[in-house]
């Protein structure tokens, strides 16, 4: 299916994240002519969707491009609620294909992954994750916690329930809030 330049956007807004990446609409974008710039076009987008930016930056990827470093913050934005969180990860157990992208982004993504770290509206998941999330009662703070705990080579402090994560996790996001002022990344 060829998609023109002035359809992507459209074709962006009018699917779903999992038949992109899961059911072979990925390819069919990438084929299209003049995908690669406009989908750069929107990542590159200010005032753009961030749903939107981070589908067009991971289909840069795939086509071989590396990251833009400022799309850390357009990244880390969207975990509250942009995409169910399967698509970040399981705190504790594994990243999906965003976290994954966050995680590259290195510590330049640690002052954003702490704003959220207090961030305590459940985790949205569905598949086999879903269970898992309800069972522990994972938050986005969890989340993101877990990302920058694995961006800094620390132990992720994974409790059975919310209770026992939240002072951990509130311990964590203030050391690393200095460790980023100390370092210089925020």
């Amino acid at each position: 299916m060829a998609i023109v330049l002035g359809t992507i956007r459209e074709a962006l807004e009018g699917t779903s994240v999992d038949a992109i990446f899961l059911r072979g609409e990925a390819e069919n974008i990438l084929e299209s002519d003049g995908a690669a710039e406009a989908l750069l076009k929107i990542v590159k987008s200010e005032r753009g969707d961030n749903r939107l930016r981070v589908i067009a930056q991971e289909l840069l990827m795939m086509s071989g491009k590396v990251p833009i470093k400022k799309m850390v913050r357009v990244y880390c934005e969207a975990i509250p609620g942009a995409f169910m969180h399967q698509w970040w990860g399981l705190p504790g157990r594994h990243l999906g294909k965003f976290g994954e992208t966050v995680i590259k982004f290195g510590e330049n993504a640690i002052p954003h992954l702490v704003d959220e770290m207090d961030n305590s509206d459940a985790l949205t998941c569905l598949g086999p994750d879903a269970p898992i999330a309800r069972k522990h009662e994972y938050c986005v703070g969890d989340l993101t916690a877990y990302m920058a705990c694995l961006i800094l080579d620390y132990n992720y402090p994974d409790g059975k329930d919310r209770e026992q994560r939240n002072g951990p996790r509130k311990a964590l996001q203030k050391e690393f809030n200095q460790l980023a002022i100390s370092e210089g990344w925020r």
